[in-house]
């Protein structure tokens, strides 16, 4: 018995040290098919070049902006499916806009990390093949005033750093870079071998066999007088009426940010040669939607009468001229608006609708936007919003509530920002939402009520007689404010319409020599004189009959009236004797600052009779 029990402990151990066996041996096996699998991995993945780049950047405005085309080859044996792009860091906080496009269509494109992107390519790239691929980028701020302060007449200087290179996480097969300058004068340049100045353009390569990641720091220093204006700040308002109209406002605050004035500005040698100061911004083009209308453009002050508005069937173009030329570090303000029909913007299917905004539209050209708020109000009730975003980066606010005329609850309020905009960001922003068509009826509702209700209260209140016993005196009272009420409006009309058209008849005698025009108009100035004196008149009898304790006041103003009427008659006749050619340039100039300011002194002294009327 002893003997079998040792036995069947032997086995029973020799069992014990084959499983353990059997264990290791498995998770040997298991870690020989991860590494196995790597492997595989690593032997399938693929392994692009850039064959060849040819990369242009142009500097001619105040934007840097490259388009590099590069024919990339997949070498590895496996396929590819995303192309890396990478950003210098010599740029990459400047750097505004980017887009891979493949034989003209637009690639989706994923930022990985900062200064690295994925564009997922139009179908994956086998072993052995090749494609072309074009990389846009703009920057912004990258081009320094250098130096940073000149005269008045100087001409700008500015100064980037930059890479020779393509930066690229691929090595590089063969290269060329070329900086578009838009002048030949150049003050320096950063030489690499090879490299050269060729007219308005600077060349360097071809550069053969550059590994990933490699930079060449080039400096360039040359001519640009460019308009470097940036947006500071753009607050654009797009107000959405379902009855058929959008309301566009768009708020500007802007900088030169060009090379700062270093002297005094001299209006005086500006009026001269405005030629003379070649970086001043003097006016500038922003084009509106074609169908935009009821255009505006004010600042603080008001409405600036210097704008034009040219419209084409393609659009609307608005000349922006400031009331001053901006030089470096000058500031301006404003804000145009303008209403459109809803139908270019919003579309609907039921009770859902799809509105199209642009997230910013074209102010000037080559523009530089630091920050961006786009505020969209939709009409009071809609709800479920969905937001579809352009390919770049927008951040969403907190909605807000604005309540305008009719509301109860008030309308709500998406807000959009952004920052370092410029032309390539002009893309729409999709807003989905949902409006019962009923609400709609509510706002006229409402209207209809309010005003029922108001002719119910002026019914009450007219039919119901309230006081005790009739006050004639505060009858006459008010008959008297209301001829004195219509005195103003008299004596208004022969200020602003007789007093100046004698005026201008006056001025105008020396050019106009066509007699019988002249006396046409002197005739219609006389009828209409006296018809308003006639109504004066009328109205001073009337006065007097009503308030017996204003006849000296009444009085008074007749007699001022009569000052001015003879001085008129003055004006009359001295511009029929201008006209005529009896009398002397010299004469003529004498008499007329005289007579002008008898004239100006009797309309102050009617304006203080009246006020004591």
């Amino acid at each position: 018995v002893a003997t079998q029990s040792s036995g069947s402990s032997g086995i029973n151990a020799e069992y014990g040290e084959f499983q353990t066996f059997q264990h290791y041996f498995k998770r040997i096996n298991l870690r020989m098919k991860v590494v196995l699998l790597l492997c595989l991995v690593a032997l399938s993945s693929s392994l692009l070049v850039n064959r060849n780049v040819k990369r242009v950047v142009d500097l001619t405005s105040q934007l840097a902006k490259s388009k590099v085309e590069v024919e990339v080859a997949n070498e590895g044996p496996g396929s590819a499916s995303v192309y890396e792009v990478a950003i210098d860091s010599i740029s990459l906080e400047n750097l505004s806009y980017i887009s891979v496009t493949q034989n003209g269509a637009k690639l989706p494109l994923k930022k990985v990390t900062e200064g690295l992107y994925e564009a997922a390519l139009g179908s994956p790239l086998s072993a052995g093949a090749t494609t072309t691929l074009t990389v846009e980028t703009s920057y912004t701020h990258v081009l320094e005033p250098f130096p940073r302060s000149i005269n008045q007449p100087d001409n700008q200087l500015v100064r980037v750093h930059s890479n020779a290179y393509f930066y690229s996480p691929y090595d590089t097969t063969e290269q060329t870079t070329a900086f578009k300058l838009g002048t030949s004068k150049v003050e320096s340049f950063t030489p690499r071998a090879p490299s050269k100045k060729d007219g308005q353009s600077i060349s360097y390569g071809p550069y053969n066999s550059i590994a990933a990641k490699t930079s060449a720091r080039v400096t360039l220093h040359f001519e640009n007088n460019s308009p470097f204006l940036t947006i500071t700040s753009l607050k654009r308002e797009v107000e959405v009426s379902h009855w058929g109209n959008i309301a566009v406002e768009e708020h500007y605050e802007m900088t030169h940010t060009g090379a700062k004035l270093k002297s005094q500005f001299s209006r005086l040698d500006f009026q001269r040669n405005p030629i003379g100061a070649p970086t001043a911004i003097k006016s500038f083009r922003t084009v509106l939607p074609a169908s935009s209308r009821d255009v505006y453009y004010r600042d603080d002050i008001g409405n600036i009468s210097t704008s034009n508005l040219r419209e084409t069937e393609d659009a609307n173009e608005l000349e922006i001229r400031p009331r001053f030329p901006l030089f470096g570090g000058w500031n301006t303000k404003y804000y145009i608006g303008y209403n459109m029909p809803s139908y270019e913007l919003l579309g609907s299917n039921g009770n859902n609708y799809k509105l199209e905004v642009p997230f910013v539209d074209h102010s000037f050209d080559s523009m530089v936007v630091d920050k961006v708020e786009l505020r969209i109000i939709l009409p009071e009730g809609c709800s479920d919003f969905e937001v579809v975003y352009p390919d770049y980066e927008i951040t969403r606010e907190a909605d807000d509530i604005v309540k305008t005329y009719l509301d109860t609850f008030g309308r709500p309020v998406l807000v959009f920002t952004a920052t370092n905009l410029e032309e390539s960001h002009i893309q729409n922003l999709e807003v989905y939402y949902k409006f019962n068509s009923l609400m709609l009826y509510r706002e006229p509702f409402l209207v209809v009520n309010a005003f029922l209700i108001f002719f119910i209260l002026v019914i009450i209140v007219v039919r119901l007689d309230f006081s005790i016993a009739v006050d004639e005196d505060s009858e006459a009272r008010q008959r008297v404010a209301y001829l004195v009420e219509e005195l103003f409006n008299i004596a208004n009309k022969i200020k602003n319409t007789v007093s100046d058209e004698y005026v201008e008849l006056l001025k105008g005698s020396r050019s106009n020599k066509d007699a019988k025009a002249f006396k046409a108009t002197k005739k219609e100035l006389e009828v209409l004189y006296k018809q308003l004196l006639d109504e004066c008149a009328s109205v001073t009898k009337k006065i007097t009959s009503f308030a017996p304790s204003l006849t000296d006041r009444v009085s008074e103003l007749n007699r001022r009236e009569g000052e001015r009427k003879s001085i008129l008659a003055s004006v009359s006749a001295l511009a029929e004797k201008v006209q005529s050619d009896k009398i002397s340039k010299s004469a003529y100039e004498s008499q007329e600052g005289t007579i002008l300011s008898k004239l100006y002194s009797a309309q102050s002294n009617v304006d203080d009779a009246l006020a004591v009327l």
